[in-house]
């Protein structure tokens, strides 16, 4: 895989308060457009207790739809819109500097034959985990990954306090992948 990847402009649209008792804080929602697809993509990282965020998007098109983070577009830009949503990562780390992001690596959905991707090592997850360490490095951050719920990690710093990260947020993922279990 070539990795020449730049994205495109990213737009803050507003931050979002979660009122219920779990350990989702607040979202901060992002938009672009992408010329190739002729879509406009919407990205919402999701900050936790504990400092980690969930990076997640969505085809504005599909935004009513229960499968929103699932449906795969497939019309050949995937690279640039992965590299777009990583973009948040900078933007969050200046307000943010000892944040951990994670990916619930979204399962594939096929409309027409009603059928879902299984949750172990899923389409998207094998991507970020080719993508994430050539845009951000392994000087800076350390990366985790659990292919069987095709979740990704990565924390700035090798500090002994990761592991125990990794767990806090390997529970917000699970209770996310329960939350849409159809979905993620």
């Amino acid at each position: 895989m070539t990795f020449d990847f730049t994205g495109y402009e990213l737009k803050f649209i507003q931050r979002d308060y979660c009122h219920d008792a779990s350990a989702h804080l607040e979202s901060y929602i992002f938009k672009f457009f992408s010329p190739i697809t002729k879509y406009h993509y919407v990205v919402r990282a999701e900050y936790h207790e504990t400092d980690i965020f969930t990076v997640k998007f969505y085809c504005k098109k599909d935004r009513g739809s229960d499968y929103r983070y699932s449906i795969i577009i497939n019309r050949g830009d995937l690279g640039n819109v992965i590299m777009t949503c990583a973009k948040v990562i900078p933007e969050l780390l200046i307000q943010f500097p000892k944040a951990s992001f994670a990916f619930a690596a979204a399962r594939s959905y096929d409309p027409r034959s009603k059928t879902i991707e299984p949750l172990y090592r899923t389409q998207r997850y094998r991507l970020y985990c080719e993508m994430v360490p050539r845009k951000f490095g392994e000087q800076t951050f350390s990366h985790h990954t659990n292919d069987d719920i095709s979740s990704y990690l990565f924390t700035i710093g090798k500090a002994a306090s990761i592991w125990i990260k990794y767990r806090i947020c390997l529970k917000v993922l699970i209770m996310e992948l329960i939350g849409f279990s159809l979905i993620m």
